[in-house]
């Protein structure tokens, strides 16, 4: 069985969600950021086809809290279990689901057979599982018939699944031979054998004190009360549990219990089994859960199987045509397969598999831009978190190195088209840019640039006095580790005119205009690669953010500043003040 349709409506953080699945992939990755519904996506899955008998809904399950509008799980099948097509079961209930994916009230010759199956929660509380016609006709569907479905989901509440119970898989297939009863039976006579000739003073006399208080208030006449065995469970309770040697299975870590509770429901299920597994690296190595990917990707025992994940590795090997990226909006929740992805996804899905499970996203031009970048965060975080708001983390921001200005806007607007929020900051020399910038902010995407024909390094030195290019050549200092390093990379630039001094106060009164000396000093800065790491633009941010009060820097902050409001709801307010950089070099605005 295989879904080939879900409709979901008022079910926790979902108020719709209308979903084709792809008919020729049977593994489906969910990825993007949180609470955009992945997990819901599961249980409502989990909740439509397992064979619980009940479910537990609150009225915090409705969207919104909201019990007047009903929760609507509905899924359009496929590959129906013959046990369900016979005629005394829904035989005469299929649906016919043609080449486009729309459905008849009847199979036709040209159509695949398919059965709607539906969840509905009121206000009662009480579940409803039904078969529907596309009339809207219906019948019940209980949970023995939902049985042949073969649908189960692995989640953080695995340990049932390690133990014999009669919700268990393994209390499910061993009922089959009662080869759980026999072992707990002669389990029991041994226990009481072992109980009645062990002699423990705490526990006789523990006993003999309930005895006492317990004839004191009238409870009876007792006269030998002592420990022994608990036989108030049945033989289908919690009685076995599975060992490796001489340890219990849920006492192994969380990894391992995971992968055990799948095969063994996998096992129960059968072949052509149906699982939803949330967070698959839960607990899990890299290399683990990038093999069980694989693993569930070539097992033929699997009809269909939905994962989501949090791991870059996992977005990182998974295959693209496997991936699809979940998005909400006001409760609004699209899901779009990566198959037949462009080229820049997949360098995007390469290079930063992280942006795809944010909510913002920056693309930065280069690593200069990335560490810079990072530094402001960093800043910014720090005085939110100080006046009790929230953090980049907490927007869901990410931040990656667009690997060249051409790359930004084509990147930005490929992530735009996938409902992300995405932002391009990148320098403004290339007009060759210019068509794919427009294009790229004709679909939502805010693009940050310098003035027309500066990069980061002459923006900064645009509007600087001597003073405060004296300062940032220190910082280029600090960055290339040595003074003599400097001057060679200032005198390269103009080798008839060599640089002897740092102190850029000296190039003036040696009849070096202020202009020259910016251009020169800027042009060193890019060409010899004082900040083209990520730790030197960081370096650069943070030197930035200590000076950003300044009015020299008013240009290179405004363009923050919509970085900024980008990044967080409310804008951050900075007073200039009418000082150059490197007025007082301990003031940090």
């Amino acid at each position: 069985m295989r879904v080939r349709r879900l409709e979901i409506k008022n079910f926790r953080g979902i108020k719709s969600l209308d979903w084709a699945l792809p008919s020729d992939q049977r593994l489906i990755v969910l990825v993007g950021p949180g609470d955009s519904g992945k997990s819901t996506i599961l249980e409502a899955i989990h909740y439509l086809l397992g064979d619980r008998w009940n479910i537990p809904v609150s009225d915090t399950d409705f969207y919104g809290v909201d019990v007047s509008s009903p929760i609507v799980v509905k899924a359009v099948l496929v590959d129906i279990p013959d046990a369900l097509r016979k005629e005394n079961a829904f035989g005469l209930w299929l649906s016919g689901l043609d080449a486009e994916g729309v459905l008849h009230q009847d199979p036709e010759d040209d159509h695949t057979p398919a059965m709607i199956a539906c969840l509905t929660v009121d206000e009662t509380l009480e579940p409803k599982w039904t078969v529907e016609r596309v009339d809207g006709q219906s019948q019940v569907l209980t949970s023995s018939q939902r049985h042949h479905f073969s649908t189960f989901k692995v989640d953080d509440r695995n340990d049932t699944q390690l133990r014999w119970t009669r919700t268990s898989a393994l209390g499910r297939m061993s009922v089959r031979d009662g080869g759980d009863r026999q072992a707990l039976s002669a389990a029991s006579r041994a226990a009481q054998q072992a109980l009645a000739s062990h002699e423990s003073a705490s526990l006789t006399e523990l006993a003999a004190q309930v005895q006492a208080r317990a004839n004191s208030i009238g409870g009876g006449q007792f006269t030998d009360i002592k420990p022994g065995l608990d036989t108030s469970r049945s033989s289908m309770g919690a009685g076995l549990a599975l060992y490796e040697d001489v340890v219990p299975l849920t006492s192994f870590g969380l990894g391992s219990r995971r992968l055990a509770s799948l095969a063994i429901q996998q096992l129960a299920a059968g072949s052509r089994a149906v699982a939803v597994v949330d967070e698959i690296e839960d607990g899990l190595e890299p290399h683990r859960a990038v093999r069980l990917l694989n693993y569930l990707l070539a097992d033929d025992d699997y009809s269909q199987v939905v994962v989501t994940t949090h791991s870059p590795v996992v977005v990182e090997q998974a295959q693209i045509a496997n991936l699809a990226t979940v998005q909400s909006h006001d409760g609004v929740v699209t899901i779009t397969s990566l198959a037949g992805a462009s080229e820049e996804l997949q360098r995007v899905r390469r290079s930063r598999p992280s942006s795809l499970l944010a909510r913002r996203v920056i693309v930065a031009e280069g690593k200069t831009e990335h560490g810079l970048l990072m530094a402001c965060l960093d800043a910014w975080d720090t005085e939110r978190i100080a006046d009790g708001r929230s953090t980049s983390a907490g927007e869901g921001v990410a931040v990656q190195d667009g690997q060249g200005g051409s790359e930004v806007p084509r990147r930005a607007a490929a992530l735009s088209a996938l409902g992300y929020a995405v932002a391009g900051f990148m320098d403004n020399e290339d007009r060759s840019v210019d068509a794919a910038v427009e294009a790229a902010e004709s679909t939502g995407v805010t693009i940050v640039r310098w003035d027309t024909g500066h990069n980061i390094e002459s923006q900064i030195c645009a509007n600087l006095n001597a003073n405060g290019l004296t300062k940032f050549v220190e910082l280029g200092v600090e960055r290339r580790a040595a003074e003599s390093t400097v001057l060679d990379d200032l005198t390269s630039i103009d080798s008839a005119n060599p640089i002897t001094s740092l102190d850029v106060q000296t190039w003036i009164s040696a009849g070096t205009t202020l202009d020259e000396a910016r251009d020169r000093i800027a042009v060193a800065a890019n060409k010899r690669k004082w900040f083209k790491e990520v730790d030197d633009g960081r370096a650069l941010g943070e030197w930035i953010m200590q000076y950003r009060t300044r009015t020299a820097l008013r240009e290179v902050v405004r363009r923050l500043d919509d970085i900024y409001a980008f990044v967080y709801p409310q804008p951050l307010p900075i007073e200039t003040e009418d000082t150059e950089v490197g007025s007082d070099p301990s003031a940090h605005g």
